[in-house]
């Protein structure tokens, strides 16, 4: 665990340092390049950490028996990861090498998802590995392929273009199909709800909780028999009810916080992602495999979080600058006000922090503690 604990302080120390407090030239590309790296080499080096790790080593060795056209026809409604297989197995290239090149795109999405909306890209960067995308990405690699294509769509998402939206929620999808079951969030994210509307949708949710399997019944005759399967499958498995709490913590956050997003559009979204991540994340008690839904409107946690955190940022500048020219009372009320920042940051850190003790504790995606190909090659019998 202690490869994790370094890692969260190196980054977020350094990321504070060195593009926040002295906020050096070209100090956020270089951080966010050391960052990259960082989190590159640990994704790289892990041995046997992750659910999936052996099952996706037998689909790798699997491919390189397979032609393009057998991959096609076995698995036409999921080929792309298995040609992409392919493609590196055909070559001679080994396991480890291709979970590398697979890191590399997958942490090159989130990076430039950070560099492009996270306003305090360090911030952006802390909560990636305490909210479990960095897990994710150790374990469930087709997913979390198929998390980085809604993330290239999230642009399109708020600015309201739904061709290149819907092409890259299609190309997602041929990764991993529970992309394309979230393609409604286009239309679900920016609607501004009443508390009616939302108590509404509450109502929804929970009459689809309580009748779930009975409409999956209804709606399993059209799934692909592997999605199909799932009903006697041990994913199917119940989770208990404190692996709804994160989600609910950050659904609380970012409301009442929400007001310091002055973009109506943006406030909608980010209050809305937290909405559903929480409603998704409800079911996770009745099913735990429905996790999988709740981490594309969850990973917008990664720009609504800095943005917030940015909203108070700008508010404690300008009040220090006021300083300079207002009296005595405006003094004592913007050092007042000024100190909210930090206030509101600590709680947001500590929610992470707090997301991340909770996953390691309860062994998150089978990652924690980590295990490197070093210890792999100290722990080998000797022949």
């Amino acid at each position: 665990m202690s490869v994790y604990y370094i890692l969260i302080l190196a980054l977020a120390g350094a990321g504070y340092l060195f593009t926040e407090k002295r906020k050096y030239p070209s100090g956020t590309v270089i951080y966010l390049a050391a960052a990259f790296c960082s989190l590159l080499f640990i994704t790289s080096f892990r041995y046997a950490i992750g659910f999936d790790y052996f099952a996706y080593r037998d689909i790798y060795d699997m491919t390189a028996q397979l032609t393009f056209r057998d991959i096609l026809n076995m698995y036409w409604y999921e080929p792309l990861f298995h040609l992409i297989s392919r493609v590196f197995s055909m070559n001679g290239i080994p396991y480890q090498v291709f979970l590398a090149c697979i890191s590399c795109f997958l942490l090159s999405a989130a990076v430039w998802f950070i560099s492009h909306y996270s306003k305090i890209p360090w911030m952006g960067v802390y909560f990636y590995i305490t909210l479990q995308f960095l897990a994710y990405d150790m374990n469930l690699l087709r997913q979390s392929m198929a998390l980085c294509f809604f993330m290239f769509a999230y642009p399109y998402l708020k600015g309201r273009k739904i061709v290149p939206y819907t092409l890259l929620i299609l190309a997602g999808g041929l990764i991993h199909n529970s992309l394309w079951f979230v393609y409604p969030l286009y239309v679900l994210l920016p609607l501004k709800y009443t508390k009616k509307t939302a108590a509404a949708v509450l109502g929804a949710a929970v009459c689809g909780y309580v009748f779930f399997d009975a409409l999956f019944a209804v709606i399993q005759r059209f799934l692909p028999l592997k999605y199909a399967s799932y009903q006697n499958s041990y994913y199917w498995n119940a989770s208990g009810l404190a692996y709804v709490v994160p989600s609910f913590l950050y659904l609380v956050l970012i409301y009442m916080h929400r007001k310091r997003v002055t973009d109506i559009l943006m406030r909608c979204i980010y209050l809305n992602s937290a909405f559903y991540n929480f409603l998704i994340s409800l079911f996770l008690t009745k099913h735990f495999i429905l996790e999988r839904f709740a981490v594309y409107p969850f990973v917008i946690s990664l720009a609504a979080i800095p943005d917030i955190l940015a909203g108070y940022q700008e508010t404690a500048d300008e009040e220090t600058e006021d300083e300079k020219t207002a009296g005595r009372y405006l003094t004592v009320i913007c050092e007042k006000k000024g100190r909210v920042f930090p206030s509101v940051r600590l709680q947001f850190l500590l929610f992470g922090a707090v997301s991340f003790l909770f996953a390691a504790e309860r062994g998150f995606h089978h990652v924690y503690p980590y295990v490197s190909l070093l210890d792999k090659s100290v722990s080998a019998p000797i022949p």
